[in-house]
């Protein structure tokens, strides 16, 4: 029995997205966690909303932040990761909605020297928009009826892993299909590889990076079959640095890499 558990959200100026997102957490099962906020240097109204929810939340929210700079995920990431006190963590964004169970599942499926790799269920643009103007709730504990209804009406892009009953499945260590919005893992594990990679600047494969490190490490990958996040539609990222985020991938990969080179270890000498 792991005891207890860190909710590590990465957001950026979406407080709407936010409210849905701690909405769901609100609903868990299990209320045996901590939520830290990756804040990549949002607004006062993304800070005014969390300050709202720390007020009223059956748990500890913790905020972390820096001023904006361009995408810096992983820098922010590792900000807080120097901060959780949790032995495991689960990895997720602040676009994406968790069914009611997800953490009472990732504490029963967690398992040394393994990470999980969840799914996710796509929400439509017209629901998205619907649910966060408040027009409509975001039912994360419908029933049958409702999500099958749901589904007819195109709401969302699939519907039996939201029904199905969570199982592990695939041993491996491969990165095809790896989300970052998705994945959980031990702190030991994090810090054995120097957190995240702070040399990927811009959107795209950070979350690859840490994954492949993971693997190069000796950790193995579970997927996890059923209770996926609910994924919040909304228009891509730019792209810009994604040429130059694929070729640090790729020496990582060719290297056999396992600790990050601008990571935990040297924010805390800048710090």
């Amino acid at each position: 029995m792991i005891d207890p558990i860190a909710v590590l959200i990465s957001t950026y100026n979406s407080p709407d997205f936010l409210r849905l997102v701690l909405e769901g957490y609100r609903k868990q099962s299990d209320t045996n966690y901590a939520i830290y906020i990756a804040d990549d240097g949002s607004g006062e109204e993304t800070s005014a909303l969390i300050k709202e929810f720390q007020d009223d939340f059956p748990v500890r929210i913790h905020h972390i932040w820096h001023e904006d700079r361009g995408f810096r995920k992983a820098r922010v990431h590792n900000m807080a990761v120097a901060q959780i006190a949790e032995p495991y963590v689960i990895l997720t964004d602040g676009d994406c909605v968790p069914l009611p169970r997800m953490i009472e599942t990732h504490r029963k499926v967690a398992k040394k020297g393994y990470l999980i790799s969840g799914g996710r269920v796509l929400l439509s643009q017209q629901w998205t928009e619907t649910v966060t103007r408040g027009a409509s709730p975001l039912h994360s504990d419908a029933t049958f009826s409702q999500w099958l209804a749901h589904r007819l009406k195109g709401d969302i892009n699939r519907i039996m892993s939201i029904l199905m009953s969570p199982y592990l499945s695939n041993l491996h260590q491969q990165l095809k299909g790896i989300r970052g919005c998705h994945l959980s893992c031990w702190l030991d594990d994090l810090r054995r590889i120097n957190g995240f990679d702070e040399s990927f600047e811009g959107w795209g494969r950070e979350d690859s990076d840490l994954v492949a490190r993971l693997f190069h490490a000796g950790v193995y990958r579970l997927e996890l079959r059923g209770m996926p996040v609910l994924h919040l539609w909304h228009r891509e990222e730019a792209r810009q640095q994604l040429s130059k985020n694929d070729q640090l991938l790729a020496e990582c990969l060719n290297s056999r890499r396992i600790e990050a080179t601008q990571g935990l270890k040297e924010l805390q000498e800048v710090s």
